[in-house]
């Protein structure tokens, strides 16, 4: 197993710095992308990275969350690494836990390890309820009633099982986590939940916009609904090949 850490980051140098710091007590390689942050910001991130000797890829232009993985995964690939961690820049995830999902995964090289969040009071009340409508149109659109968490981003890919699935992509914004995971159960890869904490710090700021990228996320399960008869027919070739 060969890992490595991927930090999509936009605007967040502050809450990134701290992050940092943690993140080198693992020894594992890092790479930050700087998803069209503004010139302030983006000075800071790569000073960061230049200090602590991780590698930082500038986007011009911020294409969401979803294009900044996309382009660590691929990074990633080209660099030979066999397993992803994906990670926030804004300090909610509990670093702590880097050390178990990357046990599990040693355990279980060819599954998504995905966090499943704990919060605690500093969470707004407003997302969880987002969070609750999502994880319901995801059993919709996977048949599965046991299906993780889709909206944390603490999470482990398989890159070579995960490769494949990048180009079929549409949603690259808030909506990446969700559709990734959606399709990576359609393509039959296994899915590991782990309970973690995620807090929201105090003074922190987020990137999600609650208007404009509930209505995206709304447009993604339309999407992903539209799929069920192209996905059902998939799977039943496959159960007939697999007989």
């Amino acid at each position: 197993m060969k890992p490595v850490i991927i930090v999509p980051c936009f605007n967040h140098a502050d809450a990134f710095a701290s992050v940092a710091n943690k993140l080198i007590n693992f020894e594992i390689p890092v790479i930050v992308i700087d998803d069209g942050s503004c010139n302030e910001q983006s000075k800071k991130i790569k000073n960061i990275c230049s200090k602590h000797k991780f590698l930082y890829i500038k986007k011009t232009i911020n294409g969401g969350k979803g294009s900044a993985m996309i382009s660590g995964f691929q990074t990633a690939i080209s660099k030979e690494f066999s397993h992803a961690l994906q990670i926030d820049a804004d300090g909610q995830h509990d670093i702590r836990d880097i050390p178990l999902f990357l046990k599990i995964t040693q355990s279980h090289p060819n599954d998504l390890i995905v966090g499943n969040p704990i919060y605690d009071e500093s969470a707004p009340r407003a997302r969880l309820i987002g969070r609750k409508i999502t994880n319901f149109w995801v059993m919709v659109e996977t048949f599965n009633k046991n299906m993780p968490d889709t909206m944390c981003g603490f999470r482990v890919y398989p890159l070579k099982s995960i490769e494949p699935i990048l180009k079929t992509i549409k949603f690259k914004r808030m909506g990446f986590d969700i559709e990734i995971i959606v399709k990576a159960f359609r393509n039959g890869i296994k899915l590991i939940s782990l309970p973690t904490k995620v807090i929201y710090p105090k003074n922190g700021t987020s990137n999600f916009h609650t208007f404009r990228d509930n209505f995206y996320i709304s447009l993604l399960h339309t999407y992903l609904c539209c799929l069920i008869p192209s996905w059902l027919i998939r799977r039943a070739f496959r159960h007939e090949k697999n007989k």
